[in-house]
């Protein structure tokens, strides 16, 4: 290989490399926004995965507020990967909270809230704060 080959692969291989460097991170960030790790948090409305008085009385909730002009929620419960139950509302100040008692008894670290609302947020899911699925 020449030297003028050579220098042009140096030149494609650094914005390349760049470009990689970016698009991974972006992908997490996309992953962990998908995920949303945390329990619960506010995205026009508080919505989430709620613990009752501890984080192993098997005492949860899948939640979402009402708000942001929206009249469909949806908040369903999953533990180790399989739905137990969920609940969908509409009306704009209905809001949707789906117990764990309702449904039977589950592990709380293993249970995942899985929730929507319609025109506000996509679906997706929020982990027990203590998870360990």
């Amino acid at each position: 290989m020449n030297g003028a080959s050579q220098d042009f692969l140096r030149r494609l291989t650094t914005p390349l490399l760049l470009l990689v460097l970016v698009c991974c991170f972006s992908f997490g960030a996309v992953v962990r926004a998908a995920l949303a790790a945390d329990n619960f948090h506010t995205t026009c409305v508080p919505h989430g995965f709620v613990h009752g008085n501890s984080f192993s009385d098997g005492s949860f909730f899948a939640r979402v507020d009402p708000g942001c002009g929206s009249t469909l929620r949806r908040c369903d419960l999953y533990t180790w990967g399989s739905f137990v139950g969920g609940q969908t509302v509409t009306g704009s100040s209905a809001t949707c909270n789906a117990w764990s008692s309702d449904f039977g008894t589950f592990t709380e670290c293993a249970s995942t809230a899985h929730l929507a609302n319609s025109g506000v947020f996509s679906d997706h899911v929020h982990k027990a704060a203590n998870w360990c699925g």
